[in-house]
């Protein structure tokens, strides 16, 4: 389920010394936030397989032929070729200290493979780590539960932000017995005032309908937020 955050601050100012950001006349200075908490509906894994062997040859078959099996079960749990990527085969030569003869013993040749998956179907995760594991793959390096729909998701916030720094200014023109006259000007960044802005107490929450893959318990990834913030100025008047 998608949850939509929404606060606003609000400054109040008049004959502000800092031109650039601020009219040398009454005005508001407004800043607009939500926020969007998704489930994710996508999993991002990093995994790797490391042989050491004084074969070189045969720590690289190894290597290739646990790539080769990894990939095939990536495959069958659903994951597209385009979420796919087998990195190029890294080789280095692997030693150990030792303390009676103070040299360095040759130990064999460390060969090792980076696989990265994008899952699009989570119910799968735990099953296809399993297999990954079984398979011989014997690094997990990285795992991300991510949405699919995050740049949507973002210009959403980004929406909405506007949206409720438009709806602060003019709850705080009310509020204060002003009028607005106009948008002096706007952006995504905080503006140079010098001043601390003014925050409202209310807040605004909002649901959405969560991913169409989303399935329940199937595996707990968390929620994901995603944030966005408009500033504005606005001419006031008495």
């Amino acid at each position: 389920m998608n949850k939509f955050v929404f606060s606003s601050i609000a400054a109040f100012m008049s004959f502000n010394v800092f031109a650039l950001a601020t009219p040398d006349a009454p005005h508001i200075y407004i800043q607009g936030n939500a926020s969007i908490t998704t489930i994710p509906d996508n999993v991002k894994l990093t995994v790797a397989i490391v042989e050491i062997d004084k074969d070189l040859i045969a720590a690289k078959n190894k290597a290739d032929n646990t790539m080769a099996k990894a990939m095939k079960l990536a495959k069958s749990k659903g994951v597209e070729e385009k979420g796919i990527y087998a990195s190029n085969i890294s080789i280095q030569r692997e030693t150990e200290y030792n303390r009676e003869t103070g040299k360095q013993n040759f130990v064999g040749y460390r060969v090792t493979r980076n696989l990265s998956l994008t899952l699009t179907d989570t119910k799968q995760y735990p099953v296809l780590l399993q297999q990954l594991v079984n398979s011989g793959i014997n690094e997990i390096n990285q795992t991300q539960f991510v949405s699919s729909r995050y740049e949507e998701l973002q210009k959403q916030a980004q929406k909405l932000a506007i949206k409720d720094a438009r709806a602060a200014a003019k709850e705080f023109a009310n509020d204060y017995g002003v009028e607005l006259k106009g948008l002096y000007t706007a952006s995504n960044s905080p503006l140079d005032t010098g001043v601390q802005p003014y925050m409202r107490a209310e807040k605004m929450v909002m649901a959405d309908a969560a991913p169409s893959n989303y399935v329940p318990d199937a595996y707990n990834g968390g929620e994901i937020t995603i944030t966005a913030s408009s500033y504005a100025v606005y001419y006031i008047e008495n």
